[in-house]
Parts: C-alpha cells; sequence; structure tokens
C-alpha cells in the first residue's frame, strides 16, 4: 500500500540537504585514510567495502597501526568517525530515495505503481544492511584484529553487493522516470520550486568542495619549516 506523505517535495529538499552535509564531513575525513604498506599511501572506504579475500580488511587494518603515532590517530579517528557519520548519511540517502520512488509511483500506471512502491520499501533493507556492514567495519578497528571466517566474509560480501544493487536500481529507476515526466511535460508546475532548490543545495555543495580543495591543496604546497 503506497503511503500517504504530505508535502513529499519539501522532505526530500531537507532530506537532501543532510545528505549533502554529511557527505562533505565524510569527504573531509577520508582525506586523512592512510595506512603502511612498505611506504605510506591512501586508502578509501571502497577498499573496506569489496574486500577480495576474508584476510584483506585485517590487513588493511594492520597498516594503519603500523602507521606513526600522530598519524595513525589521525587515520583511526577519521576512519571511526567516518563511520558513525555514515549512519546520519544513510537516513538521508535511503530517505531521499524512498521519497523519490514513492512520487514516482504516484504518476505511474498500475504495474508501475506497485513497482516503485516497492522499489522504495526495498530501500528500508539496503539501509538495514548498510548499518550492519557499519557494525561490522566497526568491530574490525582494532589493533589485534582478526580474518573472518570464510562464511561470515561471504555474507558480508552479499550484504554489501545487495546494498550496492538496491541502491543503485532506487536510483537508476527513479531519476529515469522523472527524466522522463519532464521530457513528456508530464509533472506539476509547483514541483519545478523545489527542483530549483535541490539545484541550489548540490551547487553550494560544489562550491564548498571547490573551495576546501583548493584550501587543501595550498597547504600540501606550503613549505615545511
Amino acid at each position: 500500500m503506497e503511503p500517504v506523505i504530505s508535502n513529499a517535495w519539501c522532505w526530500l529538499c531537507f532530506s537532501v540537504a543532510l545528505l549533502l552535509i554529511t557527505a562533505y564531513i565524510m569527504l573531509r575525513q577520508a582525506r586523512q585514510f592512510y595506512l603502511f604498506d612498505v611506504v605510506v599511501r591512501k586508502f578509501s572506504i571502497i577498499d573496506l567495502q569489496f574486500p577480495a579475500s576474508c584476510k584483506e580488511i585485517p590487513e588493511l587494518i594492520k597498516g594503519i597501526y603500523a602507521l606513526p603515532a600522530p598519524q595513525q590517530l589521525r587515520t583511526l579517528s577519521s576512519l571511526r568517525g567516518q563511520l558513525w557519520v555514515d549512519f546520519l548519511f544513510m537516513p538521508a540517502l535511503y530517505g531521499s530515495i524512498f521519497l523519490l520512488c514513492i512520487q514516482v509511483a504516484n504518476k505511474m500506471t498500475p504495474a508501475g505503481e506497485i513497482f516503485f512502491e516497492c522499489l522504495a520499501w526495498l530501500q528500508l533493507i539496503a539501509w538495514l544492511f548498510d548499518a550492519m556492514e557499519n557494525s561490522y567495519l566497526l568491530g574490525k578497528i582494532k589493533p589485534d584484529v582478526t580474518p573472518s571466517t570464510k562464511e561470515v566474509h561471504r555474507a558480508y560480501q552479499q550484504m554489501v553487493f545487495s546494498k550496492w544493487i538496491l541502491l543503485l536500481t532506487g536510483i537508476v529507476c527513479s531519476f529515469s522516470a522523472m527524466l522522463f515526466f519532464w521530457v513528456s511535460g508530464k509533472y506539476e508546475v509547483h514541483s519545478l520550486y523545489y527542483l530549483l532548490v535541490l539545484v541550489g543545495e548540490v551547487l553550494l555543495f560544489g562550491i564548498a568542495l571547490v573551495i576546501t580543495g583548493k584550501h587543501k591543496s595550498a597547504e600540501d604546497a606550503a613549505p615545511v619549516a
């Protein structure tokens, strides 16, 4: 049954704003992701999400603990911080996709309406998988980390892949349908105002990234005393 959501576009604007704010914070935190693997190098959260084997995550964590003390503490703090901030990012991300799918379902034929309603509710499963993934990774961040069993590792991989499949399917399908409604003129005029708000939020996000990116480049170029 399709939920009745009053002011859905307004809620979407708030949800996307939270999404962009938390994404900005996590991108800033990711700049501190380093490990020691023969030499000091960077890594990304994707390396933790898609480990090729059950030994890869423990080796990466051990590489962090092999860093010199100040850099080790910065990386550990940033990694844990990003995983905790991600718990705020999740409701914004999956909530936004949920709202988009529900809005698309409102304009669909019965078959399309059922499809997008199911796609909307499936985002709650993706959210659950994402939360479980973060909890698993938080439990791995310790000096004496050990590899998971093959069964646990396989379950973790399946959970992460399922999360991404549900997430990307929701994004691609809802945006494709929205684009179709836009091209065919099957949209409500008042929704254009909310579209302008969303575009404005994305532009502010982009400007913030450019400004902080230039600031970071200036810091990297500054001579060390």
